[in-house]
């Protein structure tokens, strides 16, 4: 038997074990939620400045702090006021009585699943043996006792006459009730049970000519198959028995509808929205308006249903040929759009990329929508990118690449809203910078925050040279110069490399110099390591962490993943301006920083990637001032000064494009792709 704990013991596992710990941590979040400050604050007072961005290592715990959004990082959302075009009725469409259905018998076939058939004999052999089993004890019983045979035997009789008297009281009662429901039921459509014989005929009936009444029967059994299981006690599901006849339906409505609808409205696939809302007001659209709605509320009901992940990348693929037939029903393309930002966020890379392109598709065909679909889509990323870990920063990335390719459908409005960002992002800012507080440089030092500021950075690098963006430049520079001054240290190292990241990228496309080795050269002051701390491993990803714990400080792997980070980035820097006509001065200083460092490291391994780089370096300024001795042009003069050497970058003849090349491709999992 377990000895019980002692006080002591009992008290120190609260405190100390890692699953009190997490328990307690829970608790205290639920309570800060419930209980927000005095000054409208609902941040964490008891949180610790040593805990790590980090989810997925054994090491390393999460900070809880980033589990919420940033107060008024978020873009409210207002609903649009759009009429609504589809009905509240049941949308079931009056069938053809002529239409045919086929009965179990007439298709040949059993209408059960095998599986559940299976499993239903199975089921009913078991069932068999029990009763058989019962019957031979009750036989010995009634041989041994027959004052026991002769008792049962009474009541078994009397059992019998009050069933009977029973059963013919409801039948009485209820013979009305049943002549009522027989005659409704016989006209109803959602009573009357599918087959694939039948489907398969209304299939054919249909391709073969669209305007057939067999069209009205499909889409209410598509109406059907998109809510099977809503409503467990209702008639409609009852038609299916077979999961064959379901996916039968499902899949030829989606294949084949958008066929069948520019069919009956005689468009071309091409026909734009312009040309379809043209047709609103002919004799055509009258007859098909209540079978399109039928079919996009379908739809919506089905997309609401699903769960698995395939086969809603599939009706989507589907859905997206028929986007411009959403369109001319403004309120369903919201509900739409509402379905698919969740969608999105899924994490599932097929259907990600599916409902992005979806959204796309109605935001480009629906202007009144667009200032919508920025909103959510942007309020969907912040939510998205509250945690970040070793599996997650590629959908991330997919995430940030997707809204900047959205944003950049309308520039110009886009701009304001992210100007608005960026003014919230330099007000958290500014109030840490001014007060220095724990809570005030936790916002900054928080996911949502970076991810915030490095999608406006690549939505500047992607439309900066077309459109006039300085206002949001301005914003996005003084933004991250603020940070990287905020936080200083060894300990902030990966932030400060996200930072000098997002710089590399606004000089590639505004052609600007920054002066990056300033900030990195700070954050690279190493002590001693010991031969204990050399020996001991330990993991570190510098793309799932802002800050780093302080037991890693001191290890050599962090010492490591600091300087070859860091020498990657510098590399992408110096390749930015190897062919530059100031290029040996803008080494000048770095060189100088980087022989420090290489005198200064007490790491072999690290002294040969540190001497290679500096060689490089030193080549490459060579280079230039061998080409710069034969010219004949003045600083002065711009357009030369711009010309310098354009040839040779053009070919790539530079020893440091080389260089840099091997660097990028030996060192992929730390680059550009991992933020």
């Amino acid at each position: 038997m377990a000895k019980k704990l002692g006080k002591k013991a009992r008290k120190f596992a609260r405190k100390n074990l890692q699953s009190a710990a997490k328990r307690n941590r829970k608790i205290r979040n639920q309570f800060n939620r419930r209980r927000p400050r005095r000054g409208g604050s609902g941040a964490r007072e008891d949180g610790d400045e040593d805990v790590p961005q980090r989810v997925d290592d054994a090491t390393m715990a999460t900070n809880d702090d980033s589990d919420a959004l940033i107060d008024g990082l978020e873009f409210p959302e207002d609903d649009i006021e759009i009429d609504a075009d589809l009905s509240d009725s049941d949308g079931y469409l009056s069938e053809d009585p002529g239409c045919p259905y086929y009965s179990d018998s007439e298709d040949g076939k059993d209408v059960k699943d095998s599986i559940m058939q299976d499993g239903l004999d199975r089921q009913n052999d078991d069932m068999n043996l029990d009763i058989k089993k019962q019957k031979k004890k009750l036989k010995k019983l009634l041989d041994k006792d027959p004052e026991f045979a002769n008792f049962l035997e009474k009541w078994q009789s009397e059992l019998e006459s009050y069933r009977s008297k029973e059963d013919s009281d409801e039948e009485d009662g209820m013979d009305s009730m049943d002549d009522d429901d027989d005659s409704n039921d016989a006209n109803s459509p959602h009573t009357k049970i599918l087959t694939t014989k039948t489907i398969s005929e209304w299939c054919q009936l249909v391709s073969k000519e669209p305007k057939s009444p067999a069209l009205r029967n499909l889409l209410n059994a598509f109406r059907d198959a998109c809510r099977y299981g809503v409503h467990s006690d209702s008639p409609s599901m009852q038609r299916f028995r077979s999961t064959r006849v379901f996916y039968q339906i499902i899949s030829f409505v989606l294949s084949e509808s958008d066929n069948i609808f520019r069919a009956l409205l005689e468009i071309s696939d091409d026909a734009n929205k312009g040309q379809i809302m043209n047709l609103r007001n002919s004799k055509k659209w009258q007859p098909v308006d209540p079978l399109l709605k039928s079919y996009l509320r379908s739809s919506l009901d089905l997309l609401s249903q699903l769960t698995d992940n395939k086969i809603l990348s599939f009706v989507l693929t589907r859905l997206r040929a028929s986007a411009v037939v959403f369109s001319t029903y403004p309120s369903t393309s919201v509900k739409l759009l509402k379905i698919l930002f969740r969608l999105w966020a899924s994490g599932d890379q097929s259907l990600s990329l599916s409902a992005f392109l979806m959204i796309r598709e109605v935001a480009a065909l629906l202007p009144d929508c667009l200032d919508l679909c920025l909103t959510k889509a942007y309020n969907t990323y912040l939510a998205s990118t509250k945690l970040v870990n070793d599996r997650n920063t590629k959908h991330i990335d997919f995430l940030m690449n997707c809204l900047v390719e959205l944003y950049s459908l309308d520039v110009q409005k886009s701009c304001e809203m992210a100007v608005t960002s960026m003014g919230q992002l330099n007000a958290i800012m500014r109030q840490a910078s001014k007060t220095k507080e724990k809570e005030d440089l936790r916002k900054i030092d928080n996911w949502q925050y970076i991810n915030c500021v490095n999608l406006w950075v690549r939505f500047l690098c992607c439309n900066y040279k077309d459109y006039n963006l300085n206002p949001l430049f301005s914003q996005v520079l003084q933004v991250i110069r603020g940070v990287a001054h905020l936080f200083p240290g060894t300990r902030y190292l990966p932030l400060r490399l996200k930072l000098v990241q997002m710089l590399n990228e606004l000089s590639t496309c505004t052609q600007m110099f920054f002066p990056i080795p300033s900030l990195l050269f700070d954050c690279l002051e190493f002590r001693e390591v010991s031969q204990k701390e050399q020996t001991q491993k330990t993991k570190v990803n510098f793309s799932s962490l802002l800050k780093v714990p302080k037991n890693l400080l001191k290890s050599r792997d962090f010492q490591e993943e600091c300087v070859l980070s860091a020498i990657q980035v510098l590399a992408a820097h110096f390749a930015q301006w190897s062919y530059d006509v100031s290029f040996p001065e803008v080494a000048t200083i770095p060189l100088i920083l980087l022989k420090r460092l290489h005198e200064q490291t007490t790491i072999e391994s690290l002294h040969r990637p540190v001497k290679r780089l500096i060689d490089q370096v030193n080549e490459n300024k060579e280079f230039i001032e061998r080409k710069r001795e034969v010219v004949s042009f003045s600083p002065n003069d711009k357009a030369s000064v711009d010309s310098f050497l354009q040839e040779e970058k053009s070919s790539g003849n530079a020893p440091f494009t080389r260089f840099y090349a091997s660097i990028a491709e030996n060192h992929q999992p730390r680059g550009r792709k991992t933020l």
